[in-house]
């Protein structure tokens, strides 16, 4: 037996190169575009996980209002007693606004290791006035951190909520952005 090179084998073997060729451009070509959705998912993902962290989650311990700041293990606005879904208590907002300087470095990492997240992010939560028909928003917490890093993927996370005030249900409406 001789080895031969025969032109029908050349072209196949050509024609097998390029097509593999082809395959591995096409398919890096679109690998920049899947990372970056992955990554928006991903950021997309940790915001809704914080805004559910904050609107239905009493917090550790629950009452976390009432006692020293020392002991807080995480935040979270949820009413503890009702148990309802998107009802969070006034007394947490104002507890939040007392302890909390969000432009303060400190505090804001002190925050960050509170929900457990270490990516920059602010909040918002405003009382929405329906009295008068207006639909005013008064802000009831601003939190913004002392530095926002102007990041490539920006999510804002918008939710409707009510708060106990002191047995009256009002409506607020909580903003996150990461």
């Amino acid at each position: 037996m001789k080895a031969q090179l025969t032109i029908q084998y050349l072209a196949s073997f050509i024609f097998f190169i390029g097509l593999v060729v082809y395959v591995y451009f096409a398919y890096s070509a679109n690998l920049p575009k899947y990372v970056e959705e992955v990554e928006k998912e991903d950021i997309r993902s940790k915001a809704y996980l914080l805004s559910e962290l904050l609107v239905n989650n009493p917090g550790e311990p629950s009452n976390w209002d009432e006692i020293i700041p020392q002991n807080w293990k995480r935040l979270g606005f949820a009413d503890q007693h009702s148990l309802k879904q998107n009802l969070i208590l006034k007394s947490k907002i104002d507890k939040f606004n007392e302890e909390f300087d969000c432009s303060d470095r400190f505090n804001f990492t002190r925050l960050q290791q509170l929900v457990g997240i270490d990516r920059p992010f602010s909040f918002f939560i405003f009382n929405i006035s329906w009295e008068d028909g207006s639909g005013d928003r008064l802000p009831l917490i601003e939190c913004i951190p002392p530095m926002m890093v102007k990041e490539e993927i920006n999510v804002t996370i918008r939710r409707i909520v009510a708060y106990n005030d002191s047995g009256s249900i009002k409506l607020a409406e909580l903003v996150l952005q990461m």
